[in-house]
């Protein structure tokens, strides 16, 4: 016993734990890329999950999830339901502060002063005023209250209130079924109302949150630079205080190339490598390389109310018989993805394995020319964000169409001003894709499909189905699972059937890291949504 408790003493004090790994050490600059320039830091008008993967690091929500996808507590440490699941009451943790200095040193509007259900009240009802318009406030609108806000007949939102300073209740105006899940999302984040009213208009640049990071700086399209926050709440499992990191800096590099080079000579620590470097990072690096499922769907978009998509479903149908799937993604993406039959991404809840999908068939295609009007083919520009792996993408389907006499020319363009247009509705053929913001099928067949959601609230080729509204509406306030299971799959046939999109695949999330980088877990959302607050360097 006294040579163990020697032995042990010796470990500690040379910072190594009993099962051989290297003890947390603090400090150092975590160093990252990102694709493009976010278009937003304000959690409240963010989207794109370009804006989320910086979002993360400054603001923090009542409840969060984990590496797996399952829901657990952030900010709140418990909650209660009632019986008709109407009622939510939040326990919320003490001692959260806001960030009491932002951008070299300088004091915030708050002061550093902690976190009550007070500002809960005030955010929700910040980010559901019709003066914000945030573009996701809507994924709330089942709050009691919600429209008469909306349309200027209240103040405020008669759901939400805080019983005392650290219990908040949400009442809502008929069950909800997904309504924790999407108190995850990363909209809705505790802000402190002195910060955001001081800075107004520009308040986007200079964000000021809860979470580990605070923010220092914003070069357009050059870099991001976060800082420690010296008063984060969370410790770890041994009492000691978080994050061990002293910062975070974003690069903004749009070439995967450029990325890859500047990962191997060490000038950033994570990186998303695409063809043709797949093969060689995953040889070189097997123990940093990490893969995994995502809950994300790739596909292009038909603009249903313009263009040559528009009522004629035939041709929308000949679009998706016209590829082949399983030899674009052997070919073009390593095998990276699983063809897409519908909307729901393996491993979500109701997701249909037995879906009548769409199977390569050009013959088909061409005989659904015929009936479309164009028995000769015909020409569309499909419009993309800047990206190699979009490109080649592209390229491997305009193959693929040229060879049932579809003329497809690419136009490609940067990201903001992709999700603008086709948010606009004036893009007639565009590529998209979906990543879950909240583990439920509602986030994808409801947001991105039912009609009430057109142009930047999800609905982008502005699909219009009755019957599929009328199932997704039924869906989300049904809380019995099977019978939601059972609604969802209904409703993902039909939109297949009407075929708004090309569905092509669904993803797979991997990163890379340095083989010096400690405690990196990749989530099941994406590597875009990972918390650097755990995260060490062992340099």
């Amino acid at each position: 016993m006294r040579r163990f408790t020697f032995l042990l003493i010796c470990l500690l004090v040379l910072g190594i734990t009993a099962v051989g790994f290297a003890a947390p050490k603090y400090g150092g600059i975590w160093k990252d890329a990102l694709n493009s320039n976010p278009p937003y830091l304000d959690p409240v008008m963010a989207t794109d999950t370009t804006s989320a993967e910086v979002d993360y690091q400054i603001f923090e929500t009542l409840v969060e999830n984990d590496t797996e996808g399952n829901l657990v507590p952030l900010l709140a440490e418990s909650w209660e339901v009632n019986e008709d699941a109407t009622i939510i009451t939040f326990k919320l943790r003490k001692g959260v502060r806001f960030h009491a200095t932002t951008e070299g040193g300088q004091p915030t509007a708050n002061g550093g002063r902690e976190v009550t259900a007070h500002d809960w009240v005030w955010t929700f009802n910040y980010i559901c005023s019709p003066e914000t318009n945030s573009p996701r406030a809507y994924f709330i609108d089942m709050i009691k209250g919600y429209d008469e806000y909306r349309e200027g007949k209240t103040d405020h939102l008669a759901g939400v209130r805080a019983l005392d300073d650290y219990t908040l209740q949400f009442e809502l105006s008929g069950p909800f079924a997904p309504f924790l899940n999407v108190l995850a999302y990363n909209t809705f984040v505790v802000l402190p109302k002195e910060d955001v009213l001081k800075w107004g208009e520009d308040w986007n640049f200079h964000p000021v949150g809860t979470g580990p990071f605070k923010f220092e700086k914003w070069i357009q399209d050059d870099k991001i630079v976060l800082s420690k926050n010296e008063n984060y709440w969370a410790k770890d499992e041994n009492g000691n205080p978080l994050p061990y990191l002293d910062g975070i800096e974003f690069r903004i590099i749009i070439d995967h190339a450029v990325e890859w080079e500047e990962f191997k000579v060490g000038n950033i620590y994570q990186c998303y490598v695409d063809d043709p470097y797949y093969e060689e990072a995953k040889a070189k690096y097997p123990d940093t390389f990490f893969e995994k499922p995502m809950l994300g769907t790739y596909y292009y978009g038909m603009n249903m109310e313009k263009g040559p998509f528009a009522n004629n479903k035939a041709l929308r149908q000949a679009m998706n018989y016209a590829i082949n799937r399983e030899a674009l993604i052997e070919l073009v993406m390593n095998g990276r993805g699983e063809p897409a039959k519908g909307v729901l991404p393996p491993g979500m809840f109701a997701y249909n394995p037995d879906l009548k999908g769409y199977t390569y068939d050009p013959e088909k295609a061409k005989q659904l020319l015929k009936e479309a009007g164009y028995p000769d083919g015909f020409e569309v520009t499909l419009q993309y964000n800047t990206s190699s792996g979009h490109k080649r993408i592209a390229e491997a389907l305009q193959a693929m169409y040229a060879q049932v006499g579809i003329k497809v020319n690419l136009k490609n363009v940067e990201w903001g001003t992709h999700l603008d247009t086709t948010a606009r509705g004036e893009v007639p053929f565009f590529r998209m894709g979906w990543v879950a913001d909240y583990n439920d099928p509602d986030n994808f067949l409801y947001v991105l499909l039912n009609s009430a959601n057109k142009g930047p609230q999800g609905n982008y080729t502005r699909y219009h189905n009755p019957v599929f509204d009328m199932l997704t509406l039924r869906a989300r306030r049904e809380t019995n699972p099977e019978v939601r299971k059972k609604l969802y799959q209904e409703a993902e046939q039909i939109v297949v059937e009407d075929a708004p999109w090309v569905f092509i695949y669904h993803y797979t999330t991997h990163s890379l890291v340095q083989p010096f980088v400690k405690n990196y877990v990749l989530p099941s959302f994406g590597q875009y949504s990972n918390k650097f607050t755990k995260v060490w360097l062992d340099l």
